[in-house]
């Protein structure tokens, strides 16, 4: 038995692609070093995996993304890109100022750019770049070795929007491309063709059969053998006819997410249907997507998948239960950092290598050695797991995710339409940020230096002071109606969290690609999660010092610490979240205390946890929602909770989003094209809202006219029935990516938008907004200098 991969980190040990992206971008370095430094990211990360012992490769790398690639390659560009040509087109669509919408990839992380498809779309494939890295793999591992890997047809169009064709028709018009994508490979040599399609891991794949039966008999006949490789859970009722599509081999994921509820259920499936006696079965045993190492799960697996008889080792080879691009890359940078204890039950990306040969080895081995030599670590993991108190791996608690916790916890003390009269008062279309403003290379610096001792804490925090002075400065400068303090001492929004709640553990290399250039560093849960003390008080208090107006208190919520984390496999992820979000209560409490209005608790991650099965909604929904209200419900009804979601599609979980109870929601908006304001007017969604007006992952500066017009979008909706002043006119997200001078000059012009739309308002006939006489939470006026009224909304 050998070992196969399915995807790589492409982001090069010390994030290499990362730099060198940002070097293009400013103009330092040419289109050819970029293409250098990518090559080699690619060349070096395919050695390592055939230096390990593994038998077939995975052509892993991209540039930013790879259903952009695909766009690219297959040819269907937007007709708003198709004047540029190149790397200028490629990322003009990534991250230009009209650059294609940006979502979440199934339930991870990964952020990827939602190709469009236009009704009269035609395909106009450009394979050269593909059939260059095909042909430099070759070179790197060897012919027999180096394995394609592209995103199947069916897949492809599951994951693009607007396309008002039947998906068969869709995928119909892609496949002269594939085809012949497919025959330029066969020329090549290449002995065989990953086409990865995650969707049939998803409830959609139920209705999916007559368009994977068609696709795949036509491609078939393009001269490759096929690999159909499935990830991120158990195919389910898609298992017994999407193993007997016409491929050499297919790849099942054994696992399915870390934590979840219901794991995957691949192995029953295969005792209850068997496996086709002419395919190859590469099984995903081995945790792609948690950086624990192995406990003896594998071996375990293999063993009863041959022990059942519907397969032989012969025709059984070893994987990832997912690509490990959402792995950091190699535990060995870590050096001393980590404890001995908690180093020897990790495995980043380039041990998993090592645990697939090793688990491969010993499925098959007699000898007990042998067996334990596949994880050395599983006598301390197993310890572990004792000493946490269970044994079960994931899932246990979710039905009574609630531990005998008070109903009441759950709930705010009074319902919003009573508690929102005693709230913040603003004029119409009030204007806000997200959060986090420019992160400069003085404040990496500062951080850096109190990290290593160059700073004192409080050398830092007078230091850090002067940041958060000039932030809110510039914010009052513009007259923004509700202030931020600009985060200039957070990392991550999850890694500041992190480091000072007690049960979570950092690396310091364990950088993981979220999109393009963008890479965070997960947290480890590595025990029960504790509140050790204020964690953001001080930054409200200085920045409420600086100004008169409002100013939210900034967290992180729950579901989102957790998804965006590699959570604990002893135990269930709803447990886990009601512990982070008890710890979160008392943050919010202690903001209170320092006498904060409006307290923001950002759960952007809430949908990306969905299980891909939507009869496993309900489940997870229940705790998550529920991590969210048990956090906030300890607030009073004058405190106005506001949350932030964005980058994935919430309009099929609306009812879970109301659950939530916030009193303000924002929302990635600007590339979505009112798509999710829309679906919450139409229903009747009655709290505030804030739908982003303008690209925050875009350099370009947004116009005065063109803000204005998206405010005119959002009324034009019917959202809010004309309670202007509870729509909010906010940024698509934070800031921390931009630059000072674009960042003042988009908020300048935000502001100046909203602006013309309150006098639009007042010269359309006077539309009240019900704020005559209101009082700002510091007692005074709403005014912008300290006058009355409502800055002339009404």
């Amino acid at each position: 038995m050998s070992a196969s991969t399915i995807g790589f980190p492409r982001t090069g040990p010390r994030r290499e692609m990362k730099f060198a992206l940002e070097s293009y971008w400013k103009g330092t370095t040419s289109e050819a070093e970029l293409l250098a430094t990518a090559h080699k990211v690619e060349a070096d990360a395919w050695n390592l995996q055939k230096a390990a012992g593994v038998s077939l490769i995975g052509l892993d790398g991209t540039l930013y993304d790879q259903v952009l690639d695909t766009t690219t390659w297959l040819g269907v560009i937007p007709l708003r890109f198709q004047s540029l040509s190149g790397l200028p087109r490629y990322f003009a669509m990534s991250r230009g100022g009209a650059a294609l919408d940006m979502s979440k990839f199934l339930d991870t992380n990964y952020h990827y750019l939602v190709p469009e498809l236009a009704a009269d779309f035609a395909p106009q494939p450009d394979l050269a770049s593909f059939l260059d890295k095909v042909a430099r793999g070759q070179a790197a591992v060897g012919r027999e070795a180096a394995m394609p890997i592209v995103i199947g047809p069916v897949t492809f169009v599951a994951l693009a929007k607007g396309c008002p064709l039947p998906t068969s028709e869709a995928v119909r018009r892609l496949l002269p491309a594939y085809c012949e994508l497919l025959r330029r490979l066969a020329a090549m040599g290449v002995p065989e063709v990953q086409m990865h399609e995650p969707v049939l891991a998803t409830s959609a794949a139920a209705d999916l059969k007559a368009e994977f039966e068609a696709a795949y008999q036509q491609l078939s006949q393009c001269g490759v053998p096929l690999h159909l490789v499935t990830y991120y859970d158990d195919l389910g009722a898609a298992y017994p006819w999407a193993v007997q599509l016409p491929v050499a081999a297919v790849t099942l994921d054994f696992l399915g997410a870390p934590g979840a509820a219901v794991p995957a259920q691949t192995l029953a499936l295969i005792r209850q249907h068997g496996f086709p006696a002419d395919k190859r079965l590469v099984a995903g045993v081995v945790d792609g997507r948690s950086v624990w190492a192995d406990n003896g799960t594998a071996v375990a697996l293999l063993r009863e998948l041959l022990s059942s008889g519907a397969i032989t080792a012969d025709r059984l080879m070893v994987t990832s239960s997912a690509p490990l691009q959402h792995l950091p890359y190699d535990l060995d940078l870590e050096g001393d950092h980590l404890p001995p204890s908690l180093a020897g039950r990790l495995g980043f990306a380039k041990q998993k290598l090592a645990e697939m040969v090793a688990v491969a080895a010993a499925a098959t081995s007699n000898s007990t050695t042998t067996a334990d030599a596949a994880n050395a670590n599983t006598a301390a993991v197993a310890a572990a797991v004792a000493a946490a108190g269970g044994t079960v791996p994931c899932g246990a608690g979710d039905t009574a995710h609630r531990q005998g916790l008070p109903d009441e916890l759950f709930s705010r003390s009074q319902p919003y339409a009573a508690r929102r009269e005693v709230q913040v008062q603003l004029p119409a279309f009030p204007t806000t940020t997200i959060g986090s403003f420019p992160q400069t290379a003085e404040v990496r610096r500062l951080r850096q230096q109190l990290k290593t001792g160059k700073l004192s804490q409080s050398e830092y925090e007078r230091l850090i002071t002067g940041h958060i002075a000039y932030a809110v400065g510039v914010q009052d400068a513009l007259e923004l109606d509700v202030l931020v303090h600009g985060e200039a001492e957070r990392t991550d929004m999850v890694e500041y969290f992190g480091v000072k709640l007690g049960g979570m553990w950092f690396t310091t290399a364990g950088w993981v690609q979220s999109y393009g250039s963008r890479y965070v560093r997960p947290p480890l849960v590595v025990g029960d999660i504790e509140y050790r003390g204020a964690m953001t008080v001080w930054e409200y208090e200085v920045a409420e010092s600086y100004t008169s107006r409002p100013v939210k208190g900034m967290l992180t919520g729950p579901v989102t610490i957790l998804n965006w984390s590699f959570p604990r496999k002893d135990l269930s992820r709803a447990a886990q979240a009601l512990q982070l979000a008890l710890a979160l209560r008392q943050e919010v409490a202690a903001l209170e205390a320092a006498g904060c209005k409006i307290v923001q608790v950002d759960d952007p991650a809430l949908r990306e946890g969905l299980p891909l099965k939507r009869e496993r909604w309900d489940s997870y929904l229940g705790w998550a929602v529920d991590a969210f209200r048990l956090c906030t419900g300890v607030a009073k009804p004058a405190t106005q909770v506001v949350t932030h979601l964005c980058y994935s599609d919430f309009d099929d979980i609306l009812p879970a989003v109301d659950r939530m109870d916030a009193d303000v929601l924002t929302i990635e908006n600007s590339r979505s094209d009112n798509a999710m304001i829309s679906a919450l007017a139409a229903a009747g969604y009655g709290r505030d809202i804030g739908p982003g007006v303008y690209d925050v992952h875009s350099p370009v500066v947004p116009t005065v006219e063109f803000i204005k017009s998206r405010i005119s979008s959002f009324v034009s909706t019917g959202i809010l029935d004309g309670r202007y002043d509870r729509i909010w006119v906010n940024p698509d997200c934070g800031l921390k990516t931009r630059a000072w001078p674009e960042t003042i000059a988009a908020l300048r012009n935000m502001v100046a938008a909203a602006a013309a739309a309150r006098q639009d308002l007042a010269a359309a006939g006077g539309v009240s907004c019900g704020l005559a006489a209101a009082a700002t939470p510091a007692g005074g006026t709403s005014g912008a200098s300290g006058a009355g009224g409502c800055r002339g909304c009404c």
